[in-house]
Protein backbone atom coordinates (compact mmCIF):
# COMPACT_ATOMS: atom_id res chain seq x y z
CA UNK A 1 0.00 0.00 0.00
CA UNK A 2 2.91 2.88 0.72
CA UNK A 3 4.47 1.41 -2.09
CA UNK A 4 1.29 2.54 -4.55
CA UNK A 5 0.89 5.60 -2.52
CA UNK A 6 4.48 7.07 -3.27
CA UNK A 7 3.93 5.75 -7.38
CA UNK A 8 0.89 7.72 -7.51
CA UNK A 9 2.52 10.69 -5.66
CA UNK A 10 5.23 10.52 -8.62
CA UNK A 11 2.75 9.99 -11.04
CA UNK A 12 1.56 13.30 -10.00
CA UNK A 13 4.44 15.88 -9.89
CA UNK A 14 5.84 14.34 -13.30
CA UNK A 15 3.17 13.72 -15.78
CA UNK A 16 3.69 10.91 -18.37
CA UNK A 17 4.13 11.72 -21.82
CA UNK A 18 1.17 11.22 -24.28
CA UNK A 19 2.02 8.62 -27.02
CA UNK A 20 -0.24 10.36 -29.55
CA UNK A 21 1.50 13.52 -29.21
CA UNK A 22 4.67 11.96 -29.00
CA UNK A 23 5.67 14.12 -32.46
CA UNK A 24 7.98 14.15 -35.15
CA UNK A 25 9.63 17.29 -37.12
CA UNK A 26 11.55 18.14 -39.26
CA UNK A 27 13.51 20.95 -37.40
CA UNK A 28 12.25 23.91 -39.10
CA UNK A 29 8.50 23.81 -38.28
CA UNK A 30 6.45 26.60 -37.94
CA UNK A 31 4.52 25.98 -34.37
CA UNK A 32 2.18 28.75 -33.30
CA UNK A 33 -0.49 28.53 -30.62
CA UNK A 34 -4.07 30.44 -31.82
CA UNK A 35 -6.90 29.81 -29.04
CA UNK A 36 -8.24 26.65 -29.26
CA UNK A 37 -5.46 25.28 -31.23
CA UNK A 38 -1.36 24.97 -32.05
CA UNK A 39 -0.59 24.93 -35.81
CA UNK A 40 2.32 22.78 -36.66
CA UNK A 41 3.00 24.24 -40.12
CA UNK A 42 5.93 21.69 -42.23
CA UNK A 43 6.74 22.34 -45.92
CA UNK A 44 3.99 20.08 -47.46
CA UNK A 45 1.39 20.19 -44.88
CA UNK A 46 0.35 20.85 -41.23
CA UNK A 47 -2.23 19.94 -38.74
CA UNK A 48 -3.71 20.93 -35.34
CA UNK A 49 -3.73 19.61 -31.81
CA UNK A 50 -7.20 21.38 -30.06
CA UNK A 51 -6.15 22.24 -26.01
CA UNK A 52 -7.02 21.34 -23.70
CA UNK A 53 -8.43 18.07 -25.46
CA UNK A 54 -4.52 17.67 -26.60
CA UNK A 55 -6.15 16.46 -29.55
CA UNK A 56 -4.29 15.86 -32.63
CA UNK A 57 -5.91 16.20 -36.20
CA UNK A 58 -4.43 14.02 -39.11
CA UNK A 59 -1.98 15.53 -41.64
CA UNK A 60 -3.45 17.86 -43.94
CA UNK A 61 -1.32 17.90 -46.97
CA UNK A 62 -1.36 21.16 -49.61
CA UNK A 63 -2.76 20.33 -53.08
CA UNK A 64 -2.83 23.49 -54.25
CA UNK A 65 0.23 25.63 -52.66
CA UNK A 66 2.26 29.18 -54.02
CA UNK A 67 5.29 28.64 -55.83
CA UNK A 68 7.00 30.65 -53.68
CA UNK A 69 5.89 29.10 -50.41
CA UNK A 70 9.19 27.55 -48.13
CA UNK A 71 11.05 27.54 -51.84
CA UNK A 72 13.85 29.42 -50.28
CA UNK A 73 13.10 29.98 -46.57
CA UNK A 74 11.66 26.84 -43.91
CA UNK A 75 8.16 27.52 -42.37
CA UNK A 76 9.87 28.61 -39.10
CA UNK A 77 10.90 31.73 -41.03
CA UNK A 78 6.92 32.76 -40.55
CA UNK A 79 4.42 34.00 -37.97
CA UNK A 80 0.82 32.37 -37.64
CA UNK A 81 -2.46 35.17 -36.90
CA UNK A 82 -5.50 34.37 -36.61
CA UNK A 83 -8.07 36.57 -37.33
CA UNK A 84 -11.69 35.75 -36.41
CA UNK A 85 -11.43 31.74 -37.76
CA UNK A 86 -8.83 32.65 -40.74
CA UNK A 87 -5.16 31.57 -40.15
CA UNK A 88 -2.32 33.78 -41.94
CA UNK A 89 1.35 33.09 -42.39
CA UNK A 90 3.52 36.40 -42.72
CA UNK A 91 6.86 36.07 -43.52
CA UNK A 92 9.29 37.55 -40.97
CA UNK A 93 12.07 38.64 -43.57
CA UNK A 94 9.72 40.56 -45.98
CA UNK A 95 5.35 41.52 -46.35
CA UNK A 96 4.73 38.37 -48.00
CA UNK A 97 1.26 37.50 -46.34
CA UNK A 98 -0.62 33.58 -46.88
CA UNK A 99 -3.71 32.62 -46.16
CA UNK A 100 -4.15 29.24 -44.68
CA UNK A 101 -7.19 27.69 -46.24
CA UNK A 102 -8.36 24.43 -45.40
CA UNK A 103 -6.02 22.17 -47.53
CA UNK A 104 -4.59 25.20 -49.50
CA UNK A 105 -2.08 27.83 -49.01
CA UNK A 106 -2.79 31.18 -50.88
CA UNK A 107 -0.46 34.20 -51.31
CA UNK A 108 -2.87 37.53 -50.38
CA UNK A 109 0.00 40.04 -50.49
CA UNK A 110 0.90 42.38 -53.25
CA UNK A 111 4.33 42.96 -52.03
CA UNK A 112 7.96 41.64 -51.92
CA UNK A 113 10.49 40.38 -49.67
CA UNK A 114 12.01 43.17 -48.98
CA UNK A 115 13.83 42.51 -45.45
CA UNK A 116 13.48 45.70 -43.97
CA UNK A 117 11.71 43.83 -40.55
CA UNK A 118 13.65 40.94 -39.32
CA UNK A 119 12.89 40.24 -35.92
CA UNK A 120 9.93 42.36 -35.62
CA UNK A 121 7.10 41.79 -33.11
CA UNK A 122 3.79 40.75 -34.60
CA UNK A 123 0.10 41.16 -33.59
CA UNK A 124 -2.65 41.43 -34.44
CA UNK A 125 -5.57 44.60 -34.24
CA UNK A 126 -8.79 45.97 -35.31
CA UNK A 127 -8.67 42.36 -37.91
CA UNK A 128 -5.27 43.67 -39.41
CA UNK A 129 -2.16 42.14 -39.04
CA UNK A 130 0.79 44.58 -37.48
CA UNK A 131 4.48 44.21 -37.32
CA UNK A 132 6.74 46.46 -34.86
CA UNK A 133 10.36 47.50 -34.95
CA UNK A 134 12.70 45.00 -36.89
CA UNK A 135 15.75 45.28 -38.56
CA UNK A 136 17.53 45.31 -41.89
CA UNK A 137 20.52 46.88 -44.17
CA UNK A 138 22.13 48.33 -41.15
CA UNK A 139 19.17 50.09 -39.65
CA UNK A 140 16.19 49.02 -37.51
CA UNK A 141 12.84 50.26 -37.43
CA UNK A 142 10.57 52.03 -34.79
CA UNK A 143 7.35 52.01 -35.99
CA UNK A 144 4.42 49.99 -36.97
CA UNK A 145 3.32 48.54 -40.35
CA UNK A 146 -0.13 46.73 -41.04
CA UNK A 147 -1.28 44.61 -43.69
CA UNK A 148 -4.65 45.39 -44.81
CA UNK A 149 -6.97 42.52 -45.97
CA UNK A 150 -9.02 44.82 -47.89
CA UNK A 151 -6.43 46.61 -50.13
CA UNK A 152 -3.80 43.49 -49.73
CA UNK A 153 -1.43 45.92 -49.12
CA UNK A 154 1.11 46.59 -45.94
CA UNK A 155 0.60 50.62 -44.91
CA UNK A 156 2.28 52.71 -41.99
CA UNK A 157 0.81 53.26 -38.84
CA UNK A 158 2.15 56.61 -37.70
CA UNK A 159 2.33 57.83 -34.23
CA UNK A 160 0.65 61.88 -33.74
CA UNK A 161 2.45 62.66 -30.72
CA UNK A 162 4.58 61.60 -27.85
CA UNK A 163 8.45 60.96 -27.72
CA UNK A 164 9.55 58.28 -30.32
CA UNK A 165 11.62 54.93 -29.27
CA UNK A 166 14.57 54.16 -30.91
CA UNK A 167 14.82 51.50 -33.42
CA UNK A 168 14.22 48.26 -31.67
CA UNK A 169 14.17 44.37 -32.49
CA UNK A 170 13.90 41.33 -30.92
CA UNK A 171 12.11 43.49 -28.13
CA UNK A 172 9.26 41.93 -25.55
CA UNK A 173 5.75 42.86 -26.38
CA UNK A 174 2.68 43.08 -23.98
CA UNK A 175 -0.33 44.26 -25.37
CA UNK A 176 -3.82 44.67 -23.25
CA UNK A 177 -6.52 46.05 -25.70
CA UNK A 178 -5.84 49.41 -27.30
CA UNK A 179 -2.33 49.99 -25.22
CA UNK A 180 0.39 47.69 -25.86
CA UNK A 181 3.96 47.93 -24.41
CA UNK A 182 8.04 47.19 -25.64
CA UNK A 183 10.72 46.63 -23.35
CA UNK A 184 14.14 45.17 -23.45
CA UNK A 185 14.99 44.88 -26.40
CA UNK A 186 18.32 45.29 -29.07
CA UNK A 187 18.72 48.55 -30.63
CA UNK A 188 21.83 50.35 -32.86
CA UNK A 189 24.53 52.75 -31.37
CA UNK A 190 23.20 55.94 -33.05
CA UNK A 191 27.00 56.63 -33.98
CA UNK A 192 27.76 53.37 -34.87
CA UNK A 193 25.06 51.34 -37.27
CA UNK A 194 27.59 48.57 -36.65
CA UNK A 195 27.19 47.89 -33.05
CA UNK A 196 24.30 46.45 -30.59
CA UNK A 197 23.35 47.46 -27.89
CA UNK A 198 20.96 46.28 -24.68
CA UNK A 199 18.07 48.77 -24.21
CA UNK A 200 15.94 48.44 -21.09
CA UNK A 201 13.92 51.06 -21.63
CA UNK A 202 9.95 50.84 -21.86
CA UNK A 203 7.45 52.65 -23.92
CA UNK A 204 4.20 52.41 -23.72
CA UNK A 205 1.93 53.00 -26.96
CA UNK A 206 -1.79 53.22 -27.24
CA UNK A 207 -2.98 52.08 -30.83
CA UNK A 208 -6.31 54.58 -31.07
CA UNK A 209 -4.77 57.37 -30.06
CA UNK A 210 -1.67 56.67 -31.64
CA UNK A 211 0.36 58.13 -28.72
CA UNK A 212 3.90 57.08 -27.48
CA UNK A 213 5.09 57.61 -23.83
CA UNK A 214 8.16 56.67 -22.00
CA UNK A 215 7.85 55.02 -18.50
CA UNK A 216 11.46 53.75 -17.28
CA UNK A 217 14.05 51.29 -17.47
CA UNK A 218 13.99 47.62 -16.39
CA UNK A 219 14.96 46.73 -13.26
CA UNK A 220 17.49 44.19 -15.20
CA UNK A 221 17.86 43.45 -18.77
CA UNK A 222 16.86 39.47 -19.12
CA UNK A 223 16.82 39.54 -23.53
CA UNK A 224 13.89 38.38 -25.70
CA UNK A 225 13.68 34.72 -25.63
CA UNK A 226 11.57 32.48 -27.74
CA UNK A 227 10.09 31.03 -24.51
CA UNK A 228 8.91 34.58 -23.52
CA UNK A 229 5.17 34.69 -23.65
CA UNK A 230 1.73 37.08 -22.38
CA UNK A 231 -1.10 35.49 -20.70
CA UNK A 232 -3.55 37.77 -19.46
CA UNK A 233 -2.17 40.46 -17.00
CA UNK A 234 1.46 38.52 -17.20
CA UNK A 235 4.30 38.26 -18.89
CA UNK A 236 6.62 35.64 -18.09
CA UNK A 237 10.18 36.05 -19.36
CA UNK A 238 12.87 32.82 -19.17
CA UNK A 239 16.85 33.90 -18.45
CA UNK A 240 19.50 32.32 -20.37
CA UNK A 241 20.72 31.42 -16.57
CA UNK A 242 17.05 29.22 -16.13
CA UNK A 243 15.40 31.62 -14.14
CA UNK A 244 11.57 32.79 -14.70
CA UNK A 245 10.62 35.94 -14.36
CA UNK A 246 6.73 37.32 -13.81
CA UNK A 247 5.90 40.44 -14.56
CA UNK A 248 2.55 41.39 -13.74
CA UNK A 249 1.45 44.68 -15.52
CA UNK A 250 -1.14 45.40 -13.38
CA UNK A 251 0.86 47.14 -11.02
CA UNK A 252 4.66 46.92 -12.65
CA UNK A 253 6.23 44.23 -10.28
CA UNK A 254 8.06 41.08 -11.20
CA UNK A 255 8.46 37.94 -9.37
CA UNK A 256 11.52 35.41 -10.33
CA UNK A 257 11.35 31.95 -9.80
CA UNK A 258 13.89 28.81 -10.99
CA UNK A 259 13.14 26.08 -12.60
CA UNK A 260 16.06 24.67 -14.34
CA UNK A 261 15.33 21.32 -14.64
CA UNK A 262 12.27 22.21 -16.96
CA UNK A 263 13.12 25.24 -18.42
CA UNK A 264 16.38 23.88 -20.03
CA UNK A 265 14.79 20.84 -21.81
CA UNK A 266 11.74 22.88 -23.60
CA UNK A 267 12.01 23.18 -27.15
CA UNK A 268 13.28 26.63 -28.77
CA UNK A 269 10.92 26.06 -31.29
CA UNK A 270 7.80 27.02 -29.20
CA UNK A 271 6.67 29.42 -27.19
CA UNK A 272 4.36 27.98 -24.30
CA UNK A 273 1.33 29.09 -23.50
CA UNK A 274 -0.80 28.77 -20.41
CA UNK A 275 -4.83 27.57 -20.44
CA UNK A 276 -6.91 27.15 -17.81
CA UNK A 277 -4.43 26.41 -14.49
CA UNK A 278 -2.01 24.50 -16.96
CA UNK A 279 1.35 25.48 -18.69
CA UNK A 280 1.74 23.58 -22.34
CA UNK A 281 5.46 23.11 -23.61
CA UNK A 282 6.98 21.26 -25.98
CA UNK A 283 10.25 18.91 -25.29
CA UNK A 284 12.20 18.42 -27.93
CA UNK A 285 14.40 15.06 -28.60
CA UNK A 286 16.66 16.10 -31.11
CA UNK A 287 18.24 12.68 -31.81
CA UNK A 288 15.38 11.42 -33.12
CA UNK A 289 13.72 14.66 -34.48
CA UNK A 290 10.65 14.39 -32.30
CA UNK A 291 9.13 16.77 -29.39
CA UNK A 292 5.92 15.68 -26.85
CA UNK A 293 3.95 17.77 -25.59
CA UNK A 294 3.75 18.18 -21.99
CA UNK A 295 0.88 19.90 -18.99
CA UNK A 296 1.98 20.79 -16.48
CA UNK A 297 0.14 22.69 -13.29
CA UNK A 298 1.58 26.79 -13.73
CA UNK A 299 2.12 26.45 -10.35
CA UNK A 300 3.98 23.33 -10.14
CA UNK A 301 5.95 24.93 -13.14
CA UNK A 302 6.83 27.92 -11.49
CA UNK A 303 7.58 26.95 -7.99
CA UNK A 304 8.17 29.65 -4.81
CA UNK A 305 9.33 32.80 -6.40
CA UNK A 306 13.16 33.43 -4.65
CA UNK A 307 12.47 37.17 -5.47
CA UNK A 308 10.14 40.21 -5.93
CA UNK A 309 10.47 43.61 -6.24
CA UNK A 310 9.72 46.51 -8.76
CA UNK A 311 9.51 45.77 -12.59
CA UNK A 312 10.04 49.70 -13.34
CA UNK A 313 13.61 50.62 -12.06
CA UNK A 314 13.00 53.90 -10.09
CA UNK A 315 13.79 56.86 -11.99
CA UNK A 316 13.65 59.92 -9.37
CA UNK A 317 14.62 62.80 -11.81
CA UNK A 318 11.41 61.20 -14.71
CA UNK A 319 9.37 61.25 -11.35
CA UNK A 320 10.14 64.02 -9.43
CA UNK A 321 12.24 65.89 -12.05
CA UNK A 322 9.53 68.45 -13.51
CA UNK A 323 8.14 68.76 -9.68
CA UNK A 324 11.71 69.87 -8.72
CA UNK A 325 12.20 72.41 -11.44
CA UNK A 326 9.17 74.11 -10.78
CA UNK A 327 10.19 74.32 -6.95
CA UNK A 328 13.81 75.63 -8.08
CA UNK A 329 12.48 77.68 -10.00
CA UNK A 330 9.75 79.52 -7.51
CA UNK A 331 12.94 79.70 -5.02
CA UNK A 332 14.92 81.59 -7.42
CA UNK A 333 12.22 83.89 -7.53
CA UNK A 334 11.53 84.13 -4.50
CA UNK A 335 15.40 84.81 -3.58
CA UNK A 336 15.50 87.80 -6.72
CA UNK A 337 12.93 89.15 -5.36
CA UNK A 338 14.10 89.36 -1.68
CA UNK A 339 17.28 90.61 -2.99
CA UNK A 340 15.94 93.26 -4.84
CA UNK A 341 13.63 94.23 -2.02
CA UNK A 342 16.28 94.46 0.13
CA UNK A 343 18.30 96.54 -1.68
CA UNK A 344 16.68 98.81 -3.57
CA UNK A 345 16.17 102.54 -2.91
CA UNK A 346 12.92 102.60 -0.90
CA UNK A 347 11.26 106.08 -1.07
CA UNK A 348 11.10 107.52 2.40
CA UNK A 349 7.49 109.33 2.84
CA UNK A 350 7.76 110.37 6.08
CA UNK A 351 10.01 113.04 7.48
CA UNK A 352 12.37 112.64 11.10
CA UNK A 353 14.44 114.94 13.37
CA UNK A 354 17.53 114.52 14.50
CA UNK A 355 20.08 117.52 16.43
CA UNK A 356 17.20 119.31 15.62
CA UNK A 357 17.13 119.56 11.83
CA UNK A 358 14.60 117.35 9.97
CA UNK A 359 15.09 115.18 7.48
CA UNK A 360 13.28 112.94 4.84
CA UNK A 361 15.28 109.10 4.41
CA UNK A 362 19.09 110.45 4.58
CA UNK A 363 18.67 113.87 3.30
CA UNK A 364 18.40 116.96 5.51
CA UNK A 365 15.85 119.36 4.66
CA UNK A 366 16.50 122.87 4.03
CA UNK A 367 14.47 125.48 6.23
CA UNK A 368 15.60 128.75 7.27
CA UNK A 369 16.10 129.86 10.47
CA UNK A 370 12.38 131.71 11.02
CA UNK A 371 10.57 128.29 9.02
CA UNK A 372 12.31 126.11 11.51
CA UNK A 373 10.89 128.01 14.43
CA UNK A 374 7.90 128.23 12.96
CA UNK A 375 7.46 124.42 11.85
CA UNK A 376 8.90 123.32 14.91
CA UNK A 377 6.24 124.85 17.35
CA UNK A 378 3.31 123.81 14.83
CA UNK A 379 4.89 120.03 15.01
CA UNK A 380 4.88 120.56 19.04
CA UNK A 381 1.20 122.59 19.58
CA UNK A 382 -1.99 121.39 17.68
CA UNK A 383 -3.87 124.63 17.75
CA UNK A 384 -1.63 127.79 17.40
CA UNK A 385 -3.05 131.36 17.65
CA UNK A 386 -1.93 133.59 15.42
CA UNK A 387 -0.92 135.60 17.97
CA UNK A 388 1.87 132.77 18.82
CA UNK A 389 3.00 132.82 15.26
CA UNK A 390 3.18 137.06 14.89
CA UNK A 391 5.75 136.43 18.12
CA UNK A 392 7.80 133.98 16.26
CA UNK A 393 8.51 136.26 12.86
CA UNK A 394 7.70 139.58 13.63
CA UNK A 395 10.24 142.03 13.60
CA UNK A 396 10.43 145.15 15.70
CA UNK A 397 10.65 148.75 14.42
CA UNK A 398 8.09 147.87 10.95
CA UNK A 399 4.13 148.33 11.05
CA UNK A 400 1.81 145.20 11.97
CA UNK A 401 0.59 144.90 8.21
CA UNK A 402 4.09 143.81 7.47
CA UNK A 403 4.87 140.82 9.93
CA UNK A 404 1.20 139.95 8.67
CA UNK A 405 2.61 139.63 5.35
CA UNK A 406 5.95 137.57 6.80
CA UNK A 407 4.04 135.63 8.62
CA UNK A 408 1.84 134.63 5.92
CA UNK A 409 4.88 134.36 3.69
CA UNK A 410 6.56 131.93 6.02
CA UNK A 411 3.43 129.73 6.82
CA UNK A 412 3.14 129.61 2.53
CA UNK A 413 6.74 128.58 2.32
CA UNK A 414 6.71 125.84 4.99
CA UNK A 415 3.47 124.63 2.77
CA UNK A 416 4.84 124.33 -0.13
CA UNK A 417 8.64 123.20 1.16
CA UNK A 418 6.32 120.12 2.60
CA UNK A 419 4.35 119.42 -0.72
CA UNK A 420 7.41 119.46 -2.99
CA UNK A 421 9.85 117.31 -0.81
CA UNK A 422 6.98 114.43 0.38
CA UNK A 423 5.37 114.69 -3.54
CA UNK A 424 1.97 115.18 -2.59
CA UNK A 425 -0.78 117.34 -2.76
CA UNK A 426 -2.49 118.12 0.54
CA UNK A 427 -2.62 121.42 2.45
CA UNK A 428 -0.04 120.76 5.77
CA UNK A 429 -0.86 124.15 7.36
CA UNK A 430 -4.31 125.12 8.10
CA UNK A 431 -6.41 127.53 10.46
CA UNK A 432 -9.89 127.31 11.80
CA UNK A 433 -11.59 129.58 14.27
CA UNK A 434 -10.81 128.91 17.82
CA UNK A 435 -12.63 126.08 20.03
CA UNK A 436 -12.67 128.18 22.91
CA UNK A 437 -13.18 131.39 21.19
CA UNK A 438 -14.44 131.76 17.53
CA UNK A 439 -13.21 135.64 17.16
CA UNK A 440 -9.63 133.76 17.33
CA UNK A 441 -7.69 132.13 14.17
CA UNK A 442 -5.82 129.50 14.94
CA UNK A 443 -3.27 127.37 13.11
CA UNK A 444 -2.86 123.50 12.47
CA UNK A 445 -0.07 121.29 10.96
CA UNK A 446 -0.99 118.16 9.38
CA UNK A 447 1.36 115.33 10.97
CA UNK A 448 0.48 112.51 9.31
CA UNK A 449 3.87 112.50 7.56
CA UNK A 450 6.03 112.92 9.77
CA UNK A 451 7.78 110.64 12.34
CA UNK A 452 9.38 112.49 15.60
CA UNK A 453 11.61 111.06 18.37
CA UNK A 454 10.33 111.54 21.90
CA UNK A 455 13.50 113.65 22.77
CA UNK A 456 12.14 116.16 20.06
CA UNK A 457 8.64 116.35 21.01
CA UNK A 458 9.16 116.90 24.66
CA UNK A 459 12.06 119.72 24.62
Amino acid sequence: MKKLFYFLLLFAFFPAKSEELSLSYTGEALIHYAKPYIYVVEKDYYYTIKIPEMKKSGLIYFVEKDSTIFKLYAPSTYTLSKINTTAYLSQGLGGLVYELRGNKIVRLDRSFMHKMQINAQNFEYDNRIFRFGGYGFWSVRNFFTYFDLNTKEWEAYSPVQGELPPGLFDVNQYKNGDDITYFNGISLNPYDHLKLEQNSGIWHFNLRTKTWDYRGKTFQFFGNSNHNFQHENYYYAFTDNGKIIRINFQDDTYEMFINEALTSKMSSNFKPFIEGNNIYYFVATHSTFSFDLMSLPITSFLGQPLQKGDFIETNYWLQYGQKAITAIAFIAIALIALYFLKNRKVKANHITDKDGLFYLGKAAINFDEVELKVLTHLLKNNDVPNSELLTLVEQKGVHFSHNIRMKNDVLNQINLKLKAILQVDTNFIIFKKSDTDSRLKVYRLNKQYFKLSKEFLNE
